[in-house]
């Protein structure tokens, strides 16, 4: 059972928008982190597809709870890596101006 709400429509481009950005990732910068990327972006999309199988999570209003885990995880990502990333350029930048 695949969701058609609009909200899960929402929730299938934010997950096609991290995997493409995962993708362009792989194509135009470090390979190897972004190979950590995609396996953990994987690993969520599975345990999604896990929980969207069960018919029983969308019950008595459980579709909310599906749709918040769903969009939980790759915010989480996107958030985790910008906080790397500012923090690499932060690093960056104090080292230039020593």
């Amino acid at each position: 059972m695949i969701p058609t709400d609009s909200e899960f429509s929402i929730l299938y481009l934010i997950y096609g928008a991290v995997f493409l950005l995962i993708l362009l990732g792989l194509w135009f910068r470090q390979k190897r982190v972004f190979y950590i990327h995609i396996f953990v972006f994987l690993l969520y999309t599975v345990f999604m597809i896990y929980i969207f199988s069960d018919e029983e999570n969308f019950k008595g209003g459980g579709s909310l709870v599906v749709f918040f885990y769903g969009i939980l995880f790759p915010i989480v990502h996107l958030c985790i890596y910008g906080i790397i990333q500012a923090i690499k350029a932060i690093v960056k930048n104090r080292a230039s101006h020593y």
